[in-house]
């Protein structure tokens, strides 16, 4: 039988944070990305729609979760855009600002962010 602690120790970030957390605060930052003057631009006839519920499973496999991501590869869909070090930057800061603004716990947003840039390297378009 696990203790609390060891409970704490191997809960996923998914049990951590939420599903319904996960699907708040990615259709926040989403809203918040869409109106953005740095990356606004790569949403550009988007459906924000489409894109928050792709990102919300692709987040929640990511943490551990349940759900299974059925999107395109993340190199395939960031490929047609010029992405750049300064654009993934932005997107990391309006993300914690919306994890700080809806009031997740410091670390868990650390957690969060430390996740996303394992992907950095995918995203940015380097030709």
């Amino acid at each position: 039988m696990m203790t609390n602690i060891e409970e704490i120790k191997t809960a996923s970030l998914f049990d951590q944070i939420g599903h319904a957390f996960i699907a708040k605060a990615v259709a926040e930052f989403y809203r918040r990305a869409f109106l953005d003057v740095m990356i606004g631009h790569f949403f550009y006839k988007s459906d924000i729609e489409h894109i928050t519920q792709q990102q919300i499973l692709f987040a929640s496999a990511m943490f551990g979760g349940p759900t299974s991501y059925q999107g395109l590869p993340l190199k395939a869909a960031h490929k047609p855009f010029l992405i750049r070090p300064v654009h993934f930057n932005r997107r990391q800061v309006l993300m914690r600002e919306t994890l700080v603004d809806l009031a997740l716990a410091p670390e868990l947003c650390d957690a969060w962010l430390a996740a996303e840039e394992q992907f950095r390297p995918i995203i940015i378009n380097h030709s």
